[in-house]
């Protein structure tokens, strides 16, 4: 079984359908959107620089700019939109999985995600960047511990600042809840594979053009295909999903660890 970890839908499901179907994609886990032009977050791929010393430099300048930019902050909405995830997780739970995409600062949150897990999403997708948030601090302490309380993974990425890009004690304190780390840690790549070596709770996800084959290979490398999670992030930092498929393929790994990767890691974390 292949599963998209990481899919975006903005308003219809019946394109993404489409292209599944034509990449034999048999299941997508789907997120909202938190931005009203979608344009304005995406990453020019002149960023993926083979030297990883370079990326975390000006990749994080680059961010940065984006970030602060009033384009940014005029698109950029308080509260995420999950309603289009919703509709298609009710309409076809046979092919779409939903996680609830929340602003972990926002007064709404904590009723928010209990507004998707009831209405059948099976996760929660924070986006630091965003919304920077301390992962430190109380508010997400009360998300973690719906998480574990509900029995549900936590799938995110780190934002720029040091309280909003260091998970270890976040993760540390939840043991009992998965972690998804998105885009391999984008600039926290060394971190990120530290920490799923070090935690049983942690998992990343290859999702986006950022995230390159050579990568892919060193984390199937340094931790094994039961830690990896094949994600495409279209269409926000990937053109087609066919593109994150193909980068797990071509490691030629054995057809059982390229199983795990493309669908059964991510199953079991959904408990499905």
């Amino acid at each position: 079984m292949i599963i998209d970890g990481h899919c975006h839908i903005v308003d219809e499901y019946l394109p993404i359908l489409r292209r599944m179907d034509e990449l034999g994609i048999d299941k997508t886990v789907l997120v909202g959107v938190g931005v009203k032009d979608l344009d304005v977050v995406k990453i020019d791929d002149s960023l993926i620089f083979k030297h990883d010393l370079l990326f975390r430099t000006l990749g994080v300048l680059k961010a940065r700019k984006i970030s602060r930019s009033r384009k940014f902050r005029e698109t950029l909405v308080e509260n995420p939109f999950n309603d289009a995830m919703l509709l298609a997780i009710r309409e076809r739970p046979d092919r779409f999985y939903g996680f609830a995409f929340v602003n972990p600062k926002s007064d709404y949150a904590l009723d928010e995600i209990r507004r998707c897990l009831d209405a059948g999403a099976c996760g929660i997708k924070l986006a630091l960047l965003q919304y920077p948030t301390d992962l430190s601090g109380e508010r997400m302490n009360r998300i973690c511990g719906i998480a574990q309380q509900e029995h549900v993974p936590v799938f995110f990425h780190q934002g720029l600042t040091r309280e909003s890009s260091n998970a270890s004690d976040m993760i540390k304190r939840f043991k009992d809840v998965d972690f998804i780390i998105a885009h391999a840690g984008v600039q926290y790549f060394r971190e990120a594979v530290e920490l799923a070596k070090d935690n049983s709770n942690i998992y990343i996800d290859t999702s986006s053009y950022i995230v390159t084959e050579e990568k892919i290979r060193y984390l199937y490398t340094a931790l094994g295909a039961g830690k990896l999670i094949f994600g495409s992030d279209y269409p926000v930092m990937s053109k087609d999903p066919g593109e994150g498929l193909e980068k797990i393929r071509r490691l030629k790994c054995p057809d059982a660890d390229t199983g795990r990767m493309l669908g059964l890691n991510i199953l079991g974390l959904l408990g499905k």
